[in-house]
């Protein structure tokens, strides 16, 4: 009986030494690799295999269950993988991540802090950079660079500070730079680059704002911002969506409030799209197909429930659309087919309702409306027409209607 219970003893004192056990595997084949290895804590595992010259691994686990792989590795047959770098910092529970370098040249840093933060990172092709902070509890990061087999030397940057946000970054092509930045709870931030030199700068500050961001092109520029770093100004429930197919567009888009959304879509090359949303509940949807297309949307300060929609087809077109300060409740529709149309349309109140139609090239439109329940109607077909409407007060109501070119129209009504 002695010995069955000494045999006991000794095998839970055996369990309880295999529970604490950290995990780590080092395989490197080629000349000059160096890796460093560091686990504090219980059950964490870290595997890194090297195939090639020069590369570097670092990884440093302190918690309980991390799991940490990197690869360096070319992936086929008698190619390797030279020159590249990868930092790994995992402190907490239960955090994972995965790197894999599949190519020369590349550097990757990821560093996690909580608990039940995942990353991966593939980087194909050359010289690419990526650098991952995540801190909160069930974050997630995926980053894809070159991963169609040509190009590199893509820059990417995310950074969650939080619970449950989530960013996917694809770029393929050369030399595009992605920066990612969600404080709060349940973001999502999507950025796929399909092209050269082009750049995404996304930030939320707030829970549950969504971002899309499409480029397929070259020197394509998107900027996001939904809600302010401090508090007051963070943002609920927002949602951007930008696509660019072209080259050397430019779209510029904030959300300051709650359940804001945004549409921007360009085809085209050198078109402008800048849009700020400042209140809640708007909405905004912008549509450019052509060359050096402008449009400017501002809804808000302290605005809500306002509506705008542009749809520019043609080239060197501008929209200017102002729903601003206590206007609430606006719906603003701008559409020009041609070249070189000007419409400028600004409504400050509530339950406005202006309409622009333009079809020819070089017409402009001017509509102005201050107070409470306007409705105004431009339609213009032809060349070199002009339109200038103004109302003030409230309930009026105007339709210019004008076909040929040349032709001049002012409205003005108040009460």
């Amino acid at each position: 009986m002695k010995k069955v219970m000494l045999s006991a003893a000794a095998l839970m004192c055996v369990s309880m030494v295999m529970a604490q056990m950290n995990t780590s595997d080092v395989d490197q084949i080629g000349s000059g690799n160096t890796s460093t290895v560091s686990q504090t804590g219980l059950s964490n595992d870290s595997d890194v295999d090297s195939v090639g010259d020069s590369n570097t691994s670092s990884v440093d686990q302190n918690g309980t269950t991390n799991t940490s792989q990197v690869l360096q590795d070319d992936g086929t047959f008698g190619e390797t993988a030279d020159d590249n770098m990868s930092t790994v910092t995992q402190d907490g529970t239960s955090n994972n991540q995965f790197t894999w370098q599949d190519g020369d040249d590349h550097t990757s840093t990821v560093d996690q802090d909580g608990t039940s933060n995942d990353s991966y990172v593939d980087q194909w092709g050359e010289g690419s950079t990526s650098d991952v902070i995540q801190n909160g509890t069930s974050n997630e990061s995926d980053v894809f660079q070159g991963y169609d087999g040509s190009g590199g030397n893509h820059t990417s940057s995310v950074e969650q500070q939080g619970d449950d946000n989530s960013s996917f970054v694809m770029q393929n092509g050369e030399l595009n730079d992605s920066s990612v930045l969600q404080t709060g709870n349940m973001n999502t931030s999507n950025v796929n680059q399909q092209g050269d030199s082009n750049i995404a700068n996304v930030e939320a500050f707030g829970d549950m704002n969504d971002s899309d961001v499409d480029q397929i092109g070259n020197n394509n520029e998107v900027d996001v911002d939904q809600g302010r770093q401090n508090i007051p100004l963070a943002g609920t429930n927002n949602d951007s969506d930008i696509t660019q197919t072209g080259d050397n567009n430019f779209g510029l888009t904030w959300q300051f409030g709650d359940s804001n959304i945004s549409d921007t879509d360009q085809t085209g090359n050198g078109n402008s799209a800048i849009l700020g949303q400042n209140g809640n509940n708007n909405t905004s949807d912008v549509d450019q197909v052509g060359d050096g297309n402008n449009s400017y949307t501002i809804q808000g300060y302290t605005a809500d429930n306002n509506s705008s929609t542009v749809a520019q087809t043609g080239d060197n077109n501008s929209s200017t659309v102002n729903q601003v300060f206590n206007s609430n409740d606006n719906i603003s529709t701008v559409d020009q087919i041609g070249d070189g149309n000007s419409s400028l349309v600004n409504q400050d109140g509530g339950f406005n309702d202006s309409d622009v139609d333009q079809t020819g090239d070089d017409n402009t439109s001017t509509v102005g409306q201050l107070g409470l329940d306007h409705q105004s109607i431009v339609n213009q077909s032809g060349d070199m027409n002009m339109s200038d409407t103004m109302q003030s007060g409230n309930n009026h109501f105007s339709n210019v209607n004008q076909v040929g070119n040349m032709n001049s129209s002012t409205v003005t009504q108040n009460n």
